[in-house]
C-alpha cells in the first residue's frame, strides 16, 4: 500500500548543493546561512581547484602554488537556492569583519560583485545585518561535508583546526594516511552522495568557473 504525505522529504531541500563564485555579469545577492567561514589552502591543478594536503602534498612537491579559499553556505536571494559560496582571502575579509562585530555570519545580507567583467577580476563583498523578521533562514548544510564530497575525500581524513594563517575561519586539513571508513557502514555516505554537488565543471551560466581568479 502506498504512503502519501503533504510534506516534502527533508533530504529534498538539501540536494544538489552547487559551488559558486562571484559571477562576472552581475552581482550575487544572498543571505548567509553558515555561522562562520570554513577555510582551506587550495591548488589549481588539472583545470580544477583541489585542497592542499600537508605534510605530503603532491601539488606542493611539484611546485604548484597554493591559495587560501573561504567557503560559506548561502541562500540566493533571487532563487532561494542553497549553495556553497567560494571566495579568496582578500574578499573574505568582509565576512571576518562581520563575524568579529556580531559573533556570527549567519543572517548577514551579502552582496558580491566584480569590479570588472573578467572571471578573475577583483571581488568586492559587502555585508550588513538583514531584517530577519522578513526572511526565513533554513538550516545550514555542513560545509566541510559538502567539500569532502566535491573533492572525493573520506570524512575521517579531514581535520578541523581552530585557525589558519588567513582571516579567522574554521580550517580544514586532510590526512590521507587514515584508513577510509567502510562506505556501507558510514551513516553519512549515502546522504552526502545525494546532498553534495558533483565535482567537475558546471554548465555555463551558473556562476561557477574552475579557473584561477
Amino acid at each position: 500500500m502506498p504512503t502519501f504525505s503533504h510534506e516534502l522529504p527533508e533530504q529534498s531541500t538539501h540536494s544538489g548543493f552547487r559551488l559558486v563564485r562571484t559571477p562576472t555579469a552581475h552581482a550575487l545577492v544572498a543571505h548567509v546561512l553558515s555561522d562562520r567561514l570554513v577555510g582551506c589552502n587550495t591548488h589549481f591543478l588539472n583545470n580544477r581547484t583541489i585542497p592542499c594536503e600537508p605534510p605530503t602534498c603532491d601539488a606542493c612537491a611539484s611546485g604548484v602554488p597554493w591559495r587560501w579559499h573561504g567557503y560559506l553556505a548561502i541562500l540566493l536571494e533571487a532563487t532561494q537556492e542553497i549553495v556553497i559560496f567560494e571566495c579568496t582571502a582578500k574578499s573574505a575579509a568582509a565576512f571576518a569583519a562581520y563575524h568579529e562585530r556580531h559573533g556570527t555570519t549567519r543572517g548577514a545580507h551579502m552582496k558580491a560583485q566584480r569590479l570588472n567583467a573578467r572571471p578573475n577580476g577583483r571581488v568586492l563583498i559587502q555585508c550588513r545585518p538583514a531584517d530577519l523578521a522578513k526572511v526565513h533562514l533554513p538550516n545550514s548544510p555542513q560545509v566541510e561535508k559538502v567539500l569532502c564530497h566535491i573533492w572525493t575525500i573520506p570524512e575521517n581524513q579531514v581535520t578541523t583546526a581552530a585557525q589558519m594563517k588567513r582571516p579567522p575561519a574554521e580550517a580544514v586539513e586532510i590526512d590521507r594516511s587514515r584508513p577510509e571508513i567502510d562506505a556501507h557502514k558510514s551513516r553519512v555516505t549515502e546522504a552526502l552522495l545525494r546532498a553534495a554537488a558533483r565535482p567537475g565543471t558546471d554548465p555555463p551560466g551558473n556562476g561557477r568557473t574552475d579557473r584561477p581568479h
